[in-house]
């Protein structure tokens, strides 16, 4: 799969999921849904996770994407041995992509699909191919907006609905791993809903499974602007169906103070 900024689409189609959708954004539901809580784990990855201070406008970023059955991470490049090993495609059916953020001869240093938020690992350059995207978003909380760029320019400037005071929204660097395509578009998820590498840092699991946050549209517009989900960001309907015609899978995602 190629990732070009030249094309207005992304190369790929959303995956059309019913109920997984609810499984894999499970962050995100509304106020029924079934948590359980946690206190946020004194071994997170904070400097890691941290993006007030990064500025993605300032160059391309490089998405790699996986063409191995299995990618294997290593702590550091070289290793004998991965420290993890992901799967390929995902549990969605999506093909496995990382945000580049280092590289080494042979070797690439990327963010990581899995809990703590910040989690980074090194990757073989043959198990992957690469791409360059000038797209990014940025999730400004205090202003409860989104905003899209490409490179230094404002795309979308957007409303945006974020966590409540006891299941916020995690600050953080991130990136977009998956877009799945909602098949009730009028649904509490709205149209379109993209999938982010991050986790809930207070809850362990939502309906039973990893509490992942996302980036999707609504049914409740009137919400835009406020703090009322488990953690994920939720914007207009409009704007998510032109976000997944615009966002490659593996565009950075800074979510700032």
């Amino acid at each position: 799969m190629s990732i070009s900024t030249a094309v207005s689409r992304p190369r790929w189609a959303a995956a059309t999921i019913g109920v997984a959708l609810v499984v894999t954004l499970t962050g995100c539901g509304g106020g029924s849904a079934h948590s359980s809580k946690k206190t946020p784990a004194a071994g997170t990855n904070s400097t890691a996770a941290a993006t007030n201070a990064v500025n993605f406008g300032d160059g391309p970023s490089t998405i790699a994407t996986a063409r191995t059955k299995t990618v294997q991470i290593y702590q550091n490049p070289g290793d004998a041995e991965p420290s993890m090993r992901l799967k390929n495609p995902n549990p969605d059916g999506v093909t496995r992509v990382f945000l580049v953020i280092g590289t080494q001869p042979g070797w690439l240093h990327v963010l990581l699909p899995a809990p703590p938020n910040g989690s980074q690992g090194w990757i073989a350059a043959k198990d992957v191919t690469t791409a360059k995207t000038s797209y990014w978003v940025q999730v400004l909380q205090s202003k409860h907006r989104v905003k899209v760029y490409q490179g230094k320019k404002v795309l979308i400037d957007t409303p945006a609905a974020i966590g409540k005071a006891d299941t916020p929204t995690p600050g953080g660097r991130y990136y977009l791993t998956e877009l799945l395509q909602a098949p009730n578009p009028k649904g509490a998820y709205g149209p379109y809903a993209y999938g982010l590498n991050g986790y809930s840092t207070t809850l362990t699991q939502f309906n039973g499974q990893d509490p992942i946050i996302g980036i999707h549209g609504t049914n409740e517009p009137k919400s835009l602007g406020t703090s009322v989900s488990h953690g994920c960001v939720r914007v207009g309907n409009d704007v998510i169906t032109k976000m997944a015609k615009m966002l490659p899978l593996g565009t950075p995602v800074q979510i700032a103070s």
